[in-house]
């Protein structure tokens, strides 16, 4: 599979926001909270594999540097994004909420093409791809 391009980004108009883009071959996740951001390259070299049932799913501080990510746990994530996200719409919105929870995900592998975002709304599948998405980056945080 060929990523030609990932990114997607989540955050509340007040609270925390994280993003996760892939570029020049390297995944980047970033994590910000107020003022502060931190922002960590997760290597996509398929070296040394973490076994992900031994990592904790959700990490208080999501801030691990050094993560390697194995071509399996990356199949495993565009075979269930190609299944399952495929009839995602172009946009939900809540009209009455302005300043809630939004995201955006703009994603292309091979010729599968996902463009959604959203406003206080969202797809029926859309904590699963969120679980899938912290799989990938064992244990990143996507709220």
């Amino acid at each position: 599979m060929k990523i030609r391009k990932f990114e997607f980004s989540i955050g509340s108009y007040f609270g925390p926001s994280y993003s996760l883009e892939y570029k020049k071959g390297l995944f980047l996740y970033r994590a910000q909270t107020g003022d502060d951001s931190s922002i960590y390259s997760i290597n996509p070299i398929f070296k040394n594999d973490y076994q992900f049932k031994h990592i904790a799913i959700f990490q208080s501080d999501s801030f691990d540097a050094d993560l390697v990510i194995s071509e399996e746990r990356k199949l495993n994530f565009f075979k269930y994004i190609i299944r399952y996200c495929k009839s995602w719409e172009k946009e939900y919105s809540n009209n009455i909420v302005c300043d809630g929870t939004s995201w955006e995900c703009d994603i292309w592998i091979d010729d599968f093409k996902l463009k959604s975002n959203g406003l206080e709304e969202f797809p029926k599948n859309f904590d699963s791809f969120l679980k899938k998405l912290s799989i990938l980056t064992s244990g990143k945080i996507f709220e």
